[in-house]
């Protein structure tokens, strides 16, 4: 009986990749304010009210480790952070990437993180406008990271897929559902074939969970194409999610290692 539900199944998703291609990719299902809300972490729109906490996560050393190639000398002022969300806003409405700020409610932050947490990072509770409606935050909230897809190929059905990640959030389940809700938009809603991940050597952390979480293994090493100034260079390790698989077996996976948090 179990083998004949796991048959059925596997063969519903695989009616949905077939479907999927069928469809193609809609440039209307890019949204101009995308969010999306799981059980630890809410996706929001960014927005001005933002830039002081993104000037701060962006400019913050540790967090940054793994992305030197996107540093700056002496940080980020909130008006560096603003023509950031300005510039990003601009390539959104083009349709060339969906954009996300990650934030968590107070109550929902581990004891041990919530101890190094200032008052003056939580943000009052609101509603913030989305394209298909709101979403409500009934309790203070803190910014903790940004992420979404970048550079979409609607022709192709193609994206590549990121996420910062404050790092007193690393290893709380923060970033497996952040990105789990941006595979999911990218594969169901926009229908894309195939989205990418790009990391450092270095980065061990996303590395492990690409390779163990989500099940890939590195598709190719691009050698020197991250410029870390000063004439220094890195390598790319990228990655990549292919529909098949996220209906196969990715999205069962990582929804099942969501609910074990």
């Amino acid at each position: 009986m179990s083998s004949r539900r796991l048959s059925t199944t596997t063969a519903l998703r695989r009616n949905s990749v077939l479907d999927n291609s069928k469809k193609g990719c809609d440039p209307d299902l890019v949204p101009e304010r995308a969010g999306s809300t799981g059980s630890l972490v809410t996706l929001i729109p960014p927005d001005k009210d933002q830039d002081v906490a993104m000037s701060r996560l962006l400019s913050d050393l540790e967090t940054m480790k793994h992305l030197m190639f996107m540093t700056r000398v002496g940080g980020y002022t909130k008006k560096d952070a603003a023509a950031r969300r300005v510039g990003r806003d601009e390539r959104q409405h083009a349709k060339e990437l969906v954009n996300y700020t990650i934030v968590i409610k107070k109550s929902l932050i581990p004891r041990s993180v919530l101890q190094n947490i200032g008052d003056d990072e939580f943000m009052p509770a609101c509603k913030i406008p989305v394209d298909n409606g709101h979403i409500e935050i009934d309790e203070p909230y803190m910014v903790i990271g940004c992420c979404g897809l970048n550079n979409i190929d609607l022709a192709n059905r193609c994206s590549e897929a990121g996420i910062i990640l404050d790092a007193r959030f690393w290893r709380t389940g923060v970033s497996t559902e952040a990105l789990y809700l941006t595979l999911k938009f990218g594969f169901e809603t926009l229908c894309l074939h195939r989205i990418s991940l790009h990391t450092t050597e270095g980065n061990l952390g996303m590395r492990g969970w690409m390779e163990k979480a989500v099940g890939v293994e590195v598709e190719c090493i691009r050698k020197d194409v991250l410029y870390l100034g000063n004439d220094k260079y890195i390598d790319s390790w990228d990655y990549a999610v292919f529909d098949h698989d996220w209906y196969l077996s990715v999205e069962k996976n990582l929804r099942a290692r969501i609910a074990k948090r």
